[in-house]
């Protein structure tokens, strides 16, 4: 940690102490502070939060919370393989290797999941699950409400899961079958069920 956010942490939390109040906390957004993704992160998080930039990071020993706005295709296939091409993705891979999670508001290959061939779908989701096995993981505000599953059978369990993780809808291929159990499972935690 460099002295000046030695400095600055220390001197918040003094201020903290002193006055009584709670310090806004600190949000890195890492990407540059004119890009219109920056400013709908900053705008989502709303007010109560001191904004920061590469340019202004107190570095990977200093808490704040590490949002990148859009990680596309490319970046993701590098981070998975632990490659970081350009500043801002050394910055992402650097918070990652101090232990400090990151997160990502828009993965790009999302964008595509009505259109895509499935295995192509797959490849992305497993990438995106090993990037959370390293802390790199999607905010929790931007998680969507459907919930695609691209299995033959589905149980249980798996409506479980998508529950869990805020699903109201689970959208099925034609020819998935669900488990009995499975469908009353999503009727009684209220999930509408969608095939095509």
């Amino acid at each position: 940690m460099d002295l000046e956010a030695l400095v600055k942490a220390i001197t918040a939390e003094v201020l903290k102490q002193v006055n009584g109040q709670e310090a806004t906390p600190s949000v890195l957004i890492i990407g540059d502070r004119s890009c219109k993704k920056c400013q709908a992160v900053e705008k989502r998080l709303g007010t109560g939060h001191t904004v920061l930039y590469p340019d202004a990071d107190p570095g990977t020993d200093v808490a704040v919370r590490r949002i990148v706005p859009y990680l596309s295709i490319r970046h993701m296939a590098d981070m998975a393989v632990g490659k970081a091409d350009g500043p801002l993705m050394e910055t992402v891979l650097a918070a990652l290797l101090a232990g400090q999670p990151v997160e990502v508001m828009e993965f790009e290959y999302k964008r595509h999941a009505d259109t895509a061939p499935e295995g192509l779908m797959r490849l992305f989701e497993g990438q995106e699950a090993t990037l959370a096995s390293f802390g790199l993981t999607a905010m929790e505000m931007t998680k969507r409400e459907t919930h695609r599953i691209r299995k033959s059978l589905v149980t249980d369990a798996d409506v479980a899961e998508a529950k869990e993780k805020g699903a109201r809808e689970l959208r099925l291929p034609l020819a998935t079958q669900m488990t009995p159990l499975a469908v009353e499972n999503a009727r009684e935690l209220g999930i509408t069920i969608s095939r095509g």
